[in-house]
């Protein structure tokens, strides 16, 4: 990956951060609260060992994939012959869930049952 693509990739991620924070602070009456992963990736990107997330993957991986035969196979850039890029990549992987399982638990089910009563 170039530098000039890993710019590009920090950039839609930073984008799509600032709008799940957006949506979830819009909803703070209703209980919803934010919790940025960021600080729990810090060494699981995808250029670390091991990585967090996946870099390209190619498809179809399984049903959530685009094939061959869908409706939907224009949204989908064939490379590879019969591969398709997986909606897998630049996803986290089991690294990467665990990483983001354990930004969300920061407050530990005390602190969750305390604001619940």
């Amino acid at each position: 990956m170039s530098a000039s693509q890993r710019v590009i990739l920090n950039n839609k991620a930073h984008y799509f951060e600032d709008k799940q924070r957006d949506l979830a602070l819009s909803k703070t009456s209703a209980g919803v609260r934010y919790r940025s992963p960021q600080a729990a990736f810090e060494g699981k990107w995808i250029c670390d060992t091991p990585e967090g997330i996946n870099g390209v993957v190619a498809g179809p991986n399984g049903d959530g994939d685009f094939h061959h035969d869908d409706d939907a196979t224009q949204l989908c850039w064939w490379f590879w012959g019969d591969s398709c890029l997986s909606r897998e990549s630049y996803h986290p992987n089991k690294t990467g869930t665990t990483a983001d399982a354990q930004a969300f638990m920061t407050l530990g089910p005390a602190a969750i049952r305390q604001e619940d009563e």
